[in-house]
């Protein structure tokens, strides 16, 4: 698989930077889709709006653009595993992902349960977190290739 996705993104013209746009694309998706609902369930934004609405309308976003970041990052996942693997903020990355997924869940089987609508500490701290989860695996996402910057050969 790791000389397959070498070859794809040495010699099909333009790959790369195709394969980097949807991903970004999707990233957009994801994030306004996660970032609307956590606020929404924060009042902060969306007040006017009904939190069943905002989550039906916008969760199907979130869902489908998981599978297109997917899709779209693994070519150079499997191309250059030791770049990724062996490189620090790729490992936040990931435990920031993990955690956002986690967080988003919970927060999407406690609206299907009828828990979110209640407005509790509880659901807002787990928004909140759900929210910062989603930033910082933005940001580790974007600092991946900027790594040897942050860690310099001392």
């Amino acid at each position: 698989m790791t000389e397959l996705s070498i070859q794809l993104l040495s010699s099909v013209p333009g790959l790369p930077p195709v394969l980097q746009t949807i991903h970004l694309l999707g990233l957009a998706m994801l994030m306004a889709s996660a970032v609307m609902m956590d606020l929404r369930v924060l009042n902060l934004a969306g007040r006017r709006q009904q939190m069943q609405e905002v989550f039906q309308r916008l969760f199907p976003w979130l869902f489908w653009a998981l599978p297109v970041m997917l899709l779209s990052g693994l070519p150079f996942l499997l191309a250059r595993p030791q770049r990724y693997l062996n490189n620090p903020v790729f490992a936040y990355k990931a435990a920031f992902l993990s955690l956002a997924l986690l967080a988003t869940l919970v927060l999407w089987f406690a609206y299907k349960r009828g828990v979110v609508q209640q407005q509790s500490w509880q659901i807002k701290l787990l928004a909140l977190l759900s929210l910062a989860a989603w930033l910082m695996t933005a940001m580790a996402g974007r600092w991946i290739a900027y790594s040897d910057y942050l860690f310099w050969p001392g």
